[in-house]
This record gives C-alpha cells, structure tokens and sequence, in this order.
C-alpha cells in the first residue's frame, strides 16, 4: 500500500496532482479509518498509464475513456485523432519557423523601424518572400535563356545550320534576357541602411550598379550619401 506522498514519489508527481486525479475519478483511493487515502499496485500502475497518456498528448477526459474501454477501440480512435493533429501542430510549427526565419533576416538587414512596428515587420515579411518567389521566376527564365542560346550554338556549330537559326537564337536570347531585366527593376525597390528611406532609381543607374545579391551601390535620394542599399520588393 502507498500513501498520497509514497506514491507521487514514485511516481515523480506532486502530491496535488493525485489528489486532483482522485477527485476526478482517474484514481480510486482506498480511505483508513482516519480518512486517510491509500493506493495499491494497480493504482500504481494506472497512475503510470496516465502519465504516459498524458506524456503523449491526450486529454483527462481522453484518458477517463481509455481506462473505462476494455477493448481498446476509444484507444485506437483517439490514437487517429491525435497524430492528425499532432501533424497540423508540425506543420503551423513549419510555418512558424519560416516566418522566424523571415523575420530574423529582416531584422539582420534593417536598423530603425516606422511608428507601426507589427504592421511594418509583416509587411516585409511578405516582401521578402514575394521578392524571393520574384528570384525563382526570373531564375527559371534564365535557364531557358540559357538552353535557347546555347542550343543554337551547338546546333549551328555541329550540324552546320542555317545561320538565321542562330541569329534567331541570339535575337531571342536577348530579348529574354531584357525581360528579366526591366521585370526584376520595376518589382524592386532599396532602402538605405542609414536613414531607413526607402527609394527608388532611373533604370540606368539601376543597371549599371555594383551590386551583390541582396544589394545595390546605390545613392539615397534623401539624404545623398552612397552605400550598399537592401533590395526590397516593390
């Protein structure tokens, strides 16, 4: 027999929680004479299965049904139930992680915020993902750029072809290639990283830039200094 105390010990609970789980009729104490609770080897046991249930996600009210079925059917249901959504909860955490990401490479590349914080944060958020989504297109397109010229190339240079195919290929090429161009100018936009003012530029100087992936060597139109300015979209 185990009293309240012997059997949270045991078991690595406090004392309130069996109290509680009595009270709810998840444990069945046996009262002495003087009122006091005591418990066996098969409450030891039950108050196990309970943790254990617990440990995996189910409710009391799931557990009061798991212990009251005798077949397991309630068991097997609730076992359906719960994976299900246990692989919801992965994948908002999913999401939630990507907007983390999102979120921390924001705030990596910018320094002062507008007045409207949350607002402000979720809407570069989307930016981001819409510019990067921008980058995938244009990447793709590059590709057939790519295939176009030097499939033209080739065919041209093994297969002596005619040479309009080529020019052709070159001339479509080109034309791909300007695409891209003026496309990914006028879905972006910069930001200063010491003033925080976002901008805009001539098409010129946008394309004759330095440049790295995620920046632009541009001038700020507000406060007239040159830097690395943060690609945004637009």
């Amino acid at each position: 027999m185990y009293t309240t105390g012997q059997l949270a010990k045991k078991c690595n609970v406090s004392i309130r929680t069996i109290q509680y789980y009595d009270r709810r009729g998840l444990l069945h104490a046996k009262r002495t004479e003087n009122g006091l609770r005591h418990y066996n080897d098969q409450d030891l046991k039950q108050l196990q299965e309970i943790l254990i249930y617990k440990q995996l996600g189910f409710s009391l009210k799931d557990i009061q049904q798991i212990i009251n079925d005798t077949d397991n059917n309630i068991l097997k249901s609730l076992i359906v139930n719960q994976r299900r959504k246990l692989k919801q909860e992965i994948k908002d955490a999913s999401k939630q992680l990507a907007s983390l990401s999102q979120l921390e490479t924001f705030l990596n590349k910018h320094y002062d915020f507008p007045g409207n914080i949350s607002q402000s944060i979720f809407d570069k958020i989307k930016k981001t993902k819409k510019l990067k989504l921008l980058r995938i297109k244009l990447l793709l397109i590059g590709s057939i750029i790519d295939f176009i010229l030097w499939g033209s190339i080739l065919y041209f240079l093994f297969y002596q072809g005619n040479l309009i195919w080529l020019l052709l290929g070159i001339l479509i090429t080109v034309a791909l290639t300007w695409y891209i161009a003026i496309n990914y100018y006028h879905h972006t936009c910069y930001i200063f990283p010491h003033c925080s003012h976002q901008f805009r530029v001539s098409f010129s100087k946008w394309l004759f830039a330095r440049h790295t992936p995620n920046t632009r060597y541009l001038t700020c139109n507000k406060c007239h200094q040159k830097n690395y300015c943060i690609e945004e979209y637009y």
